[in-house]
């Protein structure tokens, strides 16, 4: 009677505790999607000479228990993620594969072509970057190789390399042509390398705040300003820092937990009070580090500026004038940058509130902007409505030279525009290609009919070319005496098309320069660094700079033409 008791309680237990396994495994259960699979051909095409093979691969993913088929010409040819293909007669043809899972089944076809010649097929970027002093390695990735294929490297109208690698190495600051041809028993290609050389970037961070950098203001930290009661996202410019680098914030040398991103949204809480932030970035076992200080100023609205009978419908003052190289900049050696202001100045004090509006100022390549001020503040009317117009001279949809809109309040009530900047957000912000907190190196020339270098802060190179049209215009800013300067925004990338007639396309909307559809900017459309708005209720400054590259031939660089900034309202009521 014990032992049947005791089987029977043994019997119990086994059964409860298999049943709680069983619950813990049902919970422990993943979920997992659709299978799919992805061939070893982008194009979904395949070459192959006849009497050769080819493998035909898949990649697989969240299949459970799979069985695979290749099938062709309806008859199941292999059964694994590989067919060898055996091209044995000239033709098109057709294999599919087909992949049946526990969890849905999928099938896709791919074309194999089979012909009686098959020439190599090089693989290469057409632009690469290396730097000064240091070797770099091309590898040639083909296609189509075999037993009689050769490779040979040419430079500089040489043979400097038959190898399948070319360690190529250069001193000197330029861009340089690299050609490699590989042939085999059926035929020939040819790839050309721009290779761009420049000196090796040290890891950097540094804040800018909306104006131009010189090598010696890099170790100087700027003020930037927030009002009691709101926030500011902070966001360093970086060169040569990847976007998987890690950044540590401080406030005043406390570690602000958990925050690792680019951006820090900071919230002041002391009115009055200058506040520390330091950040460093860790990127490939290499570190940068940078520090910005934060004023918080009394609450926004303190330092607001109504309109008066006296107020002007233009932007009257403008405070700085920094082209980029260009065709139209025009300063010899012995100007000032106090000229290059006064240029734009004495272009403003001929606007009166009847005016028409016209463009006063070209702002040369990428980057290069003035800085405008009105006599008061501009409010955004809440409604949804375009609040202040800047122009420019944009012929048509296809020929536009975009710049991008940056608008900031005399928060301190210093009446200068050193408070804190906010890009207005347009039609393309946040698309793929376009680049914030983008910054540009524009090196000094050393002779007035050089071609200009420009090096970006993910190492491309550039040289802004002389026009033919204008070879003897002063295309460099000369009264920037450093090494180079750094110009930094918002890129909008390049539309700019030189086959036929050179032309470059503008945006729906949000842009100087431009065919904007609706007309004006509104102040709503403020945003953070991080894309977030603003929620700015009024502006005092307003900045423009180019926002789109490209040169041609004929219309040399893509540089936005601006008019002064217009109070749309005040305009009305005049």
């Amino acid at each position: 009677m014990k032992k049947e008791f005791r089987f029977k309680f043994l019997l119990l237990m086994t059964l409860l505790v298999g049943g709680f396994v069983a619950c813990d495994d049902d919970d422990e259960k993943i979920e997992v999607g659709n299978p799919d699979f992805t061939f070893n051909s982008e194009t979904g095409e395949y070459n192959v000479k006849i009497g050769k093979e080819i493998p035909l691969r898949v990649h697989v993913k969240d299949a459970v228990n799979p069985v695979y088929a290749w099938k062709q010409e309806g008859k199941i040819v292999a059964d694994d993620t590989v067919y060898y293909f055996k091209g044995e007669s000239l033709g098109e043809c057709f294999v599919n594969f087909r992949l049946d899972a526990d969890n849905g089944s999928v099938e896709k076809q791919v074309k194999v072509t089979v012909v009686d010649r098959l020439a190599p097929q090089i693989k290469l970027e057409s632009a690469a970057v290396a730097y000064c002093g240091i070797a770099r390695g091309f590898a040639a990735e083909t296609e189509y190789t075999d037993e009689t294929t050769t490779f040979e490297w040419s430079y500089s109208g040489k043979v400097v390399s038959h190898d399948s690698v070319y360690m190529f190495k250069e001193e000197d600051i330029n861009i340089y042509s690299l050609a490699l041809k590989v042939t085999n028993e059926d035929g020939v290609d040819v790839k050309n390398i721009n290779v761009s050389v420049i000196p090796e970037e040290e890891p950097l961070l540094f804040f800018d705040n909306a104006r131009y950098v010189q090598p010696s203001m890099l170790d100087k930290a700027i003020t930037m300003t927030c009002p009691i009661g709101k926030h500011v996202v902070l966001a360093p410019v970086k060169f040569a820092i990847s976007d998987q680098a890690v950044y540590e914030w401080k406030v005043d040398g406390q570690v602000q937990s958990g925050k690792t991103s680019i951006y820090f949204d900071f919230t002041p809480s002391v009115e009055g009070k200058t506040y520390e932030i330091d950040v460093k970035a860790t990127d490939n076992g290499k570190t940068a580090s940078t520090k910005v200080y934060v004023q918080c100023t009394p609450k926004e609205g303190t330092y607001f500026r109504a309109v008066t009978s006296k107020s002007k419908v233009f932007s009257d003052h403008c405070f700085e004038f920094m082209p980029a190289p260009g065709q139209f900049v025009n300063f010899n050696q012995n100007q000032t940058a106090e000229d290059a202001r006064m240029r734009i100045q004495t272009a403003l004090d001929k606007l009166d509130n009847d005016s028409n509006m016209a463009w006063i100022a070209s702002l040369g390549a990428w980057g290069g902007y003035f800085i405008l001020g009105f006599d008061h503040s501009v409010e955004d009317d809440g409604l949804g409505e375009a609040d202040f117009d800047i122009i420019g001279n944009p012929l048509g949809k296809n020929w536009c030279e975009c710049g991008v809109v940056w608008v900031s309040q005399d928060e301190n009530g210093n009446g200068i525009p050193d408070d804190t900047w906010y890009e207005l957000k347009g039609s393309e912000t946040g698309k793929p290609g376009i680049t914030q907190r983008y910054a540009l190196k524009y090196y000094r020339p050393t002779a007035d009919k050089q071609d200009v270098l420009s090096i970006d802060n993910d190492g491309n190179l550039d040289f802004l070319k002389r026009n033919a049209y204008h070879p003897e215009s002063g295309y460099y800013p000369w009264f920037m005496k450093e090494e180079y300067y750094i110009l930094t925004g918002t890129c909008l990338g390049n539309q700019f098309k030189t086959a036929g007639i050179e032309t470059n396309w503008g945006f729906d909307w949000g842009y100087v320069d431009n065919v904007n559809d609706p007309t004006g900017f509104r102040i709503e459309n403020a945003i953070q660094q991080d894309g977030s708005p603003a929620n700015l209720k009024y502006i005092d400054f307003v900045k423009v700079h180019t926002g789109q590259m490209g040169q041609g031939a004929a219309v040399g660089e893509v540089s936005t033409e601006s008019s002064a900034a217009m109070d749309l309202r005040l305009k009305a009521k005049k």
